[in-house]
């Protein structure tokens, strides 16, 4: 054999080794992916029913905000009509209530002015 023989033989098994290396390194990739399809899986099993679980409990707390917000404007018509209640029955009772109490004073006034 030659050296030129000797460098094909030599080029051949450097190749041949390279090849085996690299499909190792495809092997232990594709076991890589397959664990990680695998735990993606088992994740996606576990996950969609707590979100399922999520989307039920989210349109429970939507129907309850929507029966609050019933309440909060059945309060807010109350507020207002109890305002326009007191704003009449301000109306009505502090112009009497002040001509009283000016009566009384001049009264009490007058009384004392008699007395004296």
């Amino acid at each position: 054999m030659t050296v030129r023989d000797w460098a094909i033989v030599a080029g051949a098994l450097f190749w041949g080794v390279l090849v085996v290396m690299l499909c190792l390194l495809v092997m232990r990739a594709m076991k890589l992916l397959d664990s990680v399809i695998g735990t993606v899986g088992r994740v996606t099993d576990e996950t969609v029913p707590i979100l399922r679980g999520v989307t039920d409990t989210v349109a429970g707390v939507n129907v309850e905000l929507a029966r609050v917000d019933t309440i909060v404007a059945g309060v807010q018509s109350i507020t207002s009509t109890t305002d326009r209640i007191v704003g009449v029955v301000h109306a009505i009772l502090a112009n009497p209530l002040i001509k009283a109490a000016a009566v009384a004073a001049g009264t009490a006034k007058a009384a004392r002015a008699l007395r004296d």
